[in-house]
């Protein structure tokens, strides 16, 4: 097998990296969150009134740690992950969380891009937006 194959078969699939991020983004680690994004990331985040947030690869991390996710005892159930074409995977995920006496139970929809094993961008998509901002608040 050529060098080219081998180094392929090492790296991980999109699916594969996109569930690593998100397993990533339920334990709140900061670190790895950031190293899983390419310097250019972009992500599109839903805001509470529905509308679209657009942040770099910072905006993005400190979103996260501004979400204090250790405290809030998030489950991300995903019950499917397709790559509908190359390097471009679309994800159910099923947000459970809990912190102070209030519980979010919420669906998101997410379109990610990978690129060299890394996202690049994501769109986010909140079925209850104004439900998610008022819990992570």
């Amino acid at each position: 097998m050529s060098r080219v194959l081998l180094a392929s078969a090492r790296m991980a699939s999109a699916r594969d990296v996109v569930l690593g991020f998100m397993r990533t983004f339920e334990r709140g680690d900061l670190r790895v969150l950031r190293e899983s994004l390419t310097d250019d990331f972009t992500g599109h985040i839903t805001t509470a009134d529905g509308g679209v947030r657009d942040v770099d690869r910072d905006g993005y991390v400190e979103s996260v740690r501004a979400m204090d996710v250790p405290t809030a005892h998030l489950r991300l159930d995903i019950p499917n992950v397709v790559e509908i074409e190359p390097g471009r995977v679309l994800v159910m995920v099923e947000v459970h969380a809990q912190r102070g006496g209030r519980t979010l139970h919420n669906f998101s929809g997410q379109l990610a891009t990978v690129v060299d094993g890394k996202l690049s961008e994501i769109w986010m998509v909140d079925a209850l937006p104004a439900e998610s901002d008022d819990f992570w608040r």
